[in-house]
This record gives structure tokens, sequence and C-alpha cells, in this order.
């Protein structure tokens, strides 16, 4: 009533003073425009009807443009309307919904029906008109007539604002969306990454618009195949919308986790996607705390939510080869849609997705019935291509993929052909593909030349230089960084090699190399230098194998073996070498008290949550899974305080991406040393021997043979079987062909599986064996033994415990021993805290106790301190710990065992002492008898005081060992082969040639051995 009074009012003092001009607008239609741009539509419909009963007098430029205004107020209305679809207060059905829709497009067609042949028209009103018209056309899922409705205005704003105008830019991306609906999604990267460099100098980084595009382009990054870019995107999208943390975003944030969780599970890192789960179940559950169902407006997007979730799961669990669950999400998918209706827009999506999937689980065991599952998807898309836009063509690649794997090759052949003619269609990645598959096609069918053809058009389509095929680098190349573009460049080398095989051709061989080092260079871009997983594993491994057994062809070509020795240590797991990096280079910086209180605080709340997991009694699930959340999210906030941390040294990041080059390793190596790097493949064990002024490939080892004769012998070891040695001399043999190891005074082993178990001094062990030293990767060592040596006085921090449940009577003589030699201080029995309080201030940490090896959780292997509660050091906490010690001997049982991982080796505590920075540790590799132990370290130690080098004292520990054990049960290789040294090697104490030491040593066995001689004697 107020309203409408206030209206008439408006309506007798404006119609004194009617405008005629669009650039001097009548104040009823000033007052119009603010109602409609606060979209208070209804109101302004009002004031437009009287407006327009008093434009008689008026031109009838300007009345067409006053009875537009109306029309275009009232599409707004309708469409605005067609929203309560998405309101669950006011739900509408989607038939009303697109009733509304359709009301509204005619509405404002009509509105610019009327408006067209204006001689001087408002562009900015026409843009209007335009914008609504290519929207609710979108809306109703016409999508080649959006487009083309959209760049008519692209056509009137080009002329008419700033590129710099958010309007314009708003443009800009809504055609990158339309064309991404359109599948062209070349062109939505192209104007999404416009939008993007637009909105950035608009409105900034930190901002809803940039987040979205950075998002969206990810999407289009995953359909062009380029995944190495969808993540970097999909990043920054994530870090720009949890900085913002407005309640509005959160929906947009959800969508983000989705898609980095469908990134991590492709890429193998299935714990770092499941975080990602975690964290949209969270989201989810605090959009209920004020909406019923959250982010989700009505039935259709809670169907929606659930059926991609399900996909999501689906597609993850497959990944994971966990066929029970793969098949649970799949039916509950096929079973969800219906069969009796038109499918949806989303349901054509997913089912047909569904289906393909399917059709991998079957194609092993029922090959006809993948292919018929197939062929159902594919028909689904075909159908829906007119309403949809679907395109069968993934599908139908799939399809050949799997003929191929068949054996089916005519008819992939002829389905190859049909698909020719529509591929110019397409994006590079579906092209790549589909000449894939042409030439292995054609190599099945023994048409070499049409197969060569196909294969170098593969390469060509990405060549991105105007260099020949045979001199592209990585640099050449188009960013396709996936797996599947690594196949691709594997199989081209495949062919080649092959080839040689047969002409015996040089070029041939070369053209399979480079092929070869091209897939290994794609993968190093595409591996993030974190924790390696199995689908990480299982692509370098092919890589290996393929290089290495190149290279066994071509054992006098020394470029080609350090090209192959660099590409395969610079593909393997940068884990540890980066964590060692950190840890020793933020020793050197000078962090604020702030910072480290805040980073202290952080790894308080993670160890609590990770020991609350590990010492739980409690059954629930729920409780547990919330720790799970709890630890990831404090790990998540670690990370970021560390990058931080990390941005301050200036030689991090530079460093961080060095690649290795072994010709800078070999000028440290002395002219009488070498270094053994063993390589498991799929069928073979390659060895590598390193010199100063030489490289050495050795000849294969068939693996099952040496796996067969590795378990014999550890067998043997760990049983103390007395005729072990048969099987020593055995192993010796194959790890040793070919090397005369009696030729070097130093021998460092990088060892690969099973290897990492085993202990080489055990089957070289006497008075001429080199020393004897191990790292996990080239990398790693020629980091460790840059450690600077000081020869500061040795100060050994000394802890034992011995449990009174378990009992190790011998430690606490171990560590008296010891701090008879050096300085040091004693903790008998001390708790974990007090480790943690007092380890910094020691350059030698000495640790005798038990320890627990957790096989289903190796992060949660521990020490085990005093105490019964809260007493156990995780191998997780230490990996977050940084120490000054430049050597740590761990004295307790099982300190280098642990779960093998594939790519990254043993998940050991020695291990994770090597994250927190110390260069060099002392490990056993199983539970070592306490006797035994206790001689070993009182020896080792004493040689570490003569000033010899690690090694060299580690080897005279245990040859002083069986020189001074007479029972020969205790000689067997179980009581003093155990302890091994990994990493630096340098002495502790600078050397001096004091012959009083070498006076006094032939006592010191006495003196270990006095109370048994004082018994015999008193006899």
């Amino acid at each position: 009533m107020k309203w409408n009074l206030f209206l008439c009012l408006s309506v007798f003092v404006i119609s004194y003073g009617f405008s005629q001009t669009i650039f001097n607008k009548d104040s009823l239609t000033v007052l119009a425009d603010s109602l409609h741009n606060n979209s208070e539509y209804e109101k302004a419909l009002l004031v437009r009807t009287h407006a327009i009963k008093l434009i008689n007098n008026t031109s009838k430029e300007y009345q067409s443009y006053i009875n537009a205004k109306y029309f275009h107020t009232n599409s707004s209305n309708l469409e605005f309307k067609s929203y309560n679809y998405h309101n669950l207060d006011k739900s509408i059905t989607k038939k009303a919904r697109e009733q509304y829709l359709d009301s509204a497009l005619q509405s404002a067609t009509k509105a610019r029906d009327l408006y067209i042949n204006a001689k001087y028209p408002d562009r900015i009103f026409q843009y209007q008109l335009q914008n609504r018209i290519y929207h609710q056309t979108a809306y109703l899922g016409n999508w080649k007539h959006a487009l083309k409705e959209a760049q008519l205005g692209f056509k009137i704003l080009k002329d008419t604002l700033s590129e710099k105008d958010k309007t314009f830019v708003d443009l800009i991306y809504d055609i990158g969306y339309i064309y991404s609906q359109l599948g062209d999604y070349s062109k939505a990267v192209k104007n999404y990454q416009t939008s993007l460099d637009l909105y950035k100098s608009i409105i900034g980084e930190n901002h809803t618009d940039v987040a979205q595009a950075y998002n969206n382009i990810a999407v289009e990054y995953r359909n062009l195949g380029l995944r190495k870019k969808e993540l970097e995107s999909l990043l920054k999208a994530k870090s720009i919308w949890e900085n913002i943390d407005e309640d509005d975003d959160k929906h947009f944030l959800y969508s983000c986790y989705g898609n980095l969780f469908y990134w991590y599970s492709y890429y193998g890192d299935y714990e770092k996607a499941e975080e990602y789960i975690l964290k949209k179940k969270r989201l989810r559950a605090l959009a209920k705390t004020t909406k019923v169902n959250g982010f989700l407006r009505n039935k259709e997007e809670i169907y929606i939510d659930k059926l991609s979730e399900w996909y999501d799961l689906m597609v993850h669990y497959s990944r994971k080869k966990d066929t029970i669950n793969t098949i649970f999400y799949a039916q509950n998918i096929l079973k969800s849609i219906p069969t009796d209706k038109n499918l949806l827009n989303f349901e054509v999506s997913k089912k047909s997705s569904t289906l393909k999937l399917y059709a991998s689980l079957l194609k092993r065991d029922k090959p006809s019935e993948a292919l018929r599952f197939l062929d159902k998807a594919i028909s689904i898309q075909k159908n829906y291509k007119t309403k949809y836009y679907s395109d069968a063509f993934s599908y139908q690649l799939y399809k050949v993929e799997l003929l191929i794997e068949l054996n089916k090759y005519i008819e992939a052949e002829s389905l190859l052909e049909e698909l020719n003619d529509l591929s110019k269609n397409y994006d590079i990645s579906n092209r790549f593909k589909l000449s894939i598959f042409k030439a292995k096609t054609a190599q099945s069918l023994l048409k070499t030349k049409k197969a060569q053809k196909y294969f170098d058009d593969a390469f060509l389509l990405l060549k991105n230089s105007d260099l020949g095929l045979e001199q592209i680098d990585i640099k050449d190349l188009k960013p396709l960084i996936s797996f599947e573009t690594i196949d691709g460049f594997l199989a081209m080398g495949d062919f080649y090699m092959e080839i040689y095989k047969n002409d015996d051709s040089k070029i041939n061989f070369k053209k399979a190399i480079h092929r070869y080092l091209l897939a290994s260079k794609i993968y190093n871009q595409l591996y993030l230098g974190q924790r390696y997983n199995e689908r990480l594993f299982i692509i370098n491994n092919s890589i290996n194998d393929r290089l290495l057994n190149a290279a066994s062809k071509s054992l006098e070509n020394k470029s080609l073996l350090t090209k192959i020795i660099n590409t395969i240590e610079n593909n393997g797991s940068k884990l540890t070498w980066s964590k060692f990096v950190f840890s020793t280079q933020r020793q050197l910086l000078h962090l604020s008290q702030n910072l480290i209180n805040e980073e202290e605080s952080i790894k308080a709340q993670l160890n609590f949550y990770q020991n609350s997991i590990v010492s739980s009694k409690e059954n629930s699930e729920e409780k547990i899974m919330l720790w799970k959340d709890k630890v990831y999210e404090w790990k998540e906030s670690l990370s970021k305080i560390q990058d931080s941390i990390k941005q301050q040294s200036s030689t991090y990041h530079q460093f961080n991406i060095k690649a290795f080059d072994v010709a800078t390793l070999q000028p440290t190596l002395k002219l009488d040393e070498g270094i053994l790097k063993y390589i498991l493949t799929e069928k073979d064990l390659y060895v590598f021997l390193i010199l100063k002024e030489n490289i050495y490939l050795l000849p294969s080892i068939n693996k099952k043979v040496f796996v067969n004769t590795l378990k014999i012998g550890l067998q043997n070891l760990k049983n103390r079987n007395e005729d072990y040695q048969n099987s020593f001399k055995e192993l010796k043999e194959l790890l040793f062909n070919k090397i005369n190891y009696q030729d070097y005074k130093k021998l460092t082993i990088i060892p690969d599986g099973a290897l990492y178990y085993f202990p080489f001094e055990a089957l070289l062990l006497d008075e001429n064996m080199p020393l004897i030293s191990y790292a996990s990767s080239l990398m790693l060592y020629q980091e460790q033994n840059k450690t600077a040596v000081t020869f500061n006085k040795v100060n050994v921090g000394a802890f034992a415990v011995s449990n009174t449940n378990n009992r190790l009577p011998k430690t606490t003589t171990e560590i008296k021993n010891i701090l008879n030699i050096f300085n040091g201080k004693a903790y008998i029995n001390p708790s974990k805290n007090e480790f943690f309080k007092q380890a910094s201030q020691y350059n030698v940490l000495h640790l005798a106790m038990h320890s627990n090896i957790d096989e289903v959780n190796p992060e949660f292997s521990s020490l085990n301190f005093y105490g019964e509660k809260m007493n156990k050091l995780l191998i997780s906490e230490l990996y977050n710990e940084n120490f000054n010690a430049n050597m740590a001997v761990l004295s307790a049982c099982d300190t280098g065992n642990g779960f093998y991982e594939n790519g990254e080796g043993v998940i050991s505590l020695s291990r994770a002492f090597n994250y927190a920075g110390i260069p060099s540790t002392v490990m056993s590799l199983w539970k070592v008898d306490d006797e035994a132990t206790e001689i070993i370290m009182t020896f080792f130690y004493k040689h570490l005081d003569f000033g010899e080098t690690k090694d060299e004292a580690l080897k005279n520990a245990k040859l002083d060992y069986l020189s001074n054990t007479e029972d020969p049960l205790l000689k067997h290789p179980y009581y003093w082969a155990g302890f091994v040294l990994t990493g630096n090697t340098n002495a502790l104490v600078e050397y001096h040639n004091n012959w009083f030491y070498l006076l006094i040593l032939p006592l010191l066995p006495i003196f270990i051995y006095r109370k048994s001689l004082f018994k015999f004697f008193k006899k």
C-alpha cells in the first residue's frame, strides 16, 4: 500500500518534466533502472508501466527504448523466478523452470527487436539485453546458440568498454564456459586464461572470480591431458578460497576439493586423495549446520552430488585395484539412473563413464561382455549428441585400445579408419592417442612403414619448434604432461628398438633411445618430487627397464651410460633427499622465535593425534576417522609453515630443482673408491659401478634367480643356520659378478628391493675386505658427504632404555663403555620428552632400546622410550624434527628394518633420522643380540677415537669381535653383521698416529671379558 502511494506521488511529480533522450532519461525510468539493478523487478515493472503511459509525446526512438526497457525487466523477472528451482523454500518443478526461462528469453528477444534499429543506441543497454539472451539460452541447454549470442555481445562491448572493465572480462569468462560445454576445450582454456589475466589486473589475485577461473581452467587442462597444469591451477584456486574463507564461497571450495581428490587419485597418491574426501565431508557437514542440505539447493543437486561422489570413488578404487569397492559404487550408479525414461545431461555422462569402467574390469576374464558394455556407453553418447552435445569419440578410442589388448587388430583397424575422419575436430590429447593406436595396430599387422608413419605423426603433433624430430628435447614439446603421453613415447621407442633388433641399424637404436629419454623427461615433469606411490613406481620401472636394456647393448658408450644413470637418479624418489636438504638448510637460517613457536605448536598437535591413533584401544571408527582428519589438517598446517621457512633460504629453491649429474659426484671419489648402484627391474637386476674416472654397467642378473638366492641367504642369516656358507657364496657370485672388489679400498652400496635387508659385509668380511657403507640414493649420498668435517670435540648423548617388561641388561654397560671413551652424558630410562629436550646439545646420538616395526602403517614404527604412556617415538614424529648431530647410532633392534615401499626403499627409523638432518646413521637390520651389540659398539667407538673413518671403525669393530669370540656359534654373521653404516663416513676425530692406543688395544678384550676371566681363574 505504501509503495503504491509512493509510486502515484512520483508519477504526479515526474510527469511534468518528462525527458526524450536516452542520455537524459525521464525520472521514472531512472527510478525503474535503480529498482531493476537492485533485483526488485516487480516494483520496477510497475514503474515502467507508468513510464510507458507518459511517452506519447516523445520520439519514436525513445518510445522503443522505454518499451525495450520494460521487456528487459520482465525478462529478468521471469528468469529470477526460474531460480526458485534451486530454492528449497520456494521449490518449483523442472518444467516450470523451463517455462519461466522460455518466457524470459522471448521477452529479452522482444526487447532486442524493439531496440535493434535505434539511431543512437545505448550500447551498455544493448549488451545487457544480449547478456540475458545468451544466459537464458544456455540455461535452456542450447549451448551452440548461446555461443552465437555471447559472441554478438562481445562485438557490442569490444568497441564500448575497456578490456579492463569487469563486465567485459566476465563475458570473456562466460564464452570460455560455453566452449567447455561444447567440448572445445582448447578455446575454453584460451578464454579462461585471458579472463584470468585480466581479473588479476583489475581485482587482484585474492578474489573468488580469480579462484573460479583457476578451478575451471584446471578442468579444461584435465580434458586436454595437461595434468601437471591442472594440478597447478587447482592448488592456486584452493589457496585463494581457503584464504578468503567466506561462507558464500564454500561450495566453490567444495568443488575444488573434489577436483583435487580426482587429480591425486589419478597420480596414484591415494592417501592425499582420501584426505580431500575428508575435507569435502567436513565442509559439507559445516554447511549443514546452517542449511538442511548445505550447499545443495534441491533434489536434483543432491542427486547430482551423490552420483558424482560415487563416480569419483568408483574410479579411485579401480585405480587402487580394489575391485569389490569399485563394483559396489558402479552398481549403485547404474541402479540409481533410471532406464525407463530419457536421461538428464549429467546422467548421460555418469552412466557412459561407468559402463566404460565396467568394461575395463571385465576385459581380462570376459572380453566379449566388456565390449558389449563399451558399446552401450558409445550408444548412449551418440543418442544424446544433439540434445546434450555428448561425444562418443573418447569411448570409441578406448574401444580401439581394448581391441588391441584383445589382439583383435582387424576390428581395431576398421574402427580407426572411421575415427580418423573425425579426429580433426578434437584436441591434441585425443589425436595423439589416435595416432599411437593406429601405429600399434599397423605394427601388430606387420605394416611396418605405416606404423612408422603413424608413430612419427604422433610425435609431430607434440612438436613445438622448427627442429627435426631427432633434435627435439623436452623444452621443444607441447606441455602434454601425462601418464598417457609417457606410454605413447615408450611405444614409439619399443617400435624402433624392435626394428633395430632386426636390422642392427644404429639410426633406429638412437631413435629408440631418444624416445625413451623423452618419456623419462615427461615423467620427471609429472613427478612432484614427493613420496613415491605404486603408479609412479610402475611407470618409472618400465622406463628404467627399457633404458637399461638398451644400455646393455652399448656398454662402451660412456656418454649413454652417463645419461641413463642421471635419468634414473633424477626420476627416483627425492623425498628423503629433499627432507635432508631442508633440515640442513634451515640450520643456517635465523628464524624468528614466533615462527619457531608456531611450528612447535603445530608439531605438538600433529604428534598428539598420531600417537592417539597408535596407542588407542578405541573401537570407534568415527573417532579414529576424526583423529585421521586432524592428522591431515595439522600436516597441511606444518607443510605451509615449513614452506614459509624455505622461502627464507636464498639457495633452497634453486638447489631443490637442481638436477643430479653423476659427473659432479665422480671427482669427489678417490681412485680406490667405487659406488655400486643396484637397480631391480621387472625381469633383471642391473649394477652400475661408478668410479672416479669411469662408469660401467655390469652384466644383468636374472631377477628370479637373484631373488631366490637372496631369500635363502636371508633365511640362513636370520635363522642362524650353520650351513649358510654355500648360499652366501652363490649370492656373492651374483652380486659381485665381474667385480674384483679387492681392488677397492672403499665401496658404497646403493641397494634396491630386498637388498636393503642384507649386509654385504656378511659376504666379504676379512682383513682385505673394502670399507663398506650404504646410501639410499646417489643424490642423498652426495649431499650427505658435503657435511663439513670440523673435528669438534665429540659429545655423545647416550640414551638407554630397559623397560621392566622387556629388559636389555647390557645397555647400561654399553653406555658406560662408550662414555669411558668419549665425553658425553648418559640418560638411563629417559622419557620421549626428555630425549627431545636434550638431543640438540650433542653431536653424536646413541640410542640403545627396543623398537617396534609396524608393517601395516610403517610410519607408526617406533623407538620405545621409558614409560607406559606416550613413550613411543614414531617415525612420523622424527620426520618433522631437526637435529644438530653428525651421527646417530641406533643400537636398538630393527632400526634399519621396516616395510619396503616400492620406489622409496625401507621405511625405517634410520631413514627418519636422515629426514631430521643427520648425515650418518649406524642401524641394525634385525633383532640383534644384546651382548654382541655391547661388544661391537664398544670396539666401534674405540676405533672412532683412533681417528678412523666411520666405515673403517665399524669394519674393525666386527673383526675385533670375531677375533675375540671363541664360541663358533657366536661367530655366525647373525651376531656381528646386523649393524651397517649409511651416509657420511668421515672420521669424527682427527687421525693421530698414537702407538699407545695400539698397545692397549689387545688389552681391551680383557677389560670387556674381565668377569668371565675372573670366574675362570677362580676355578
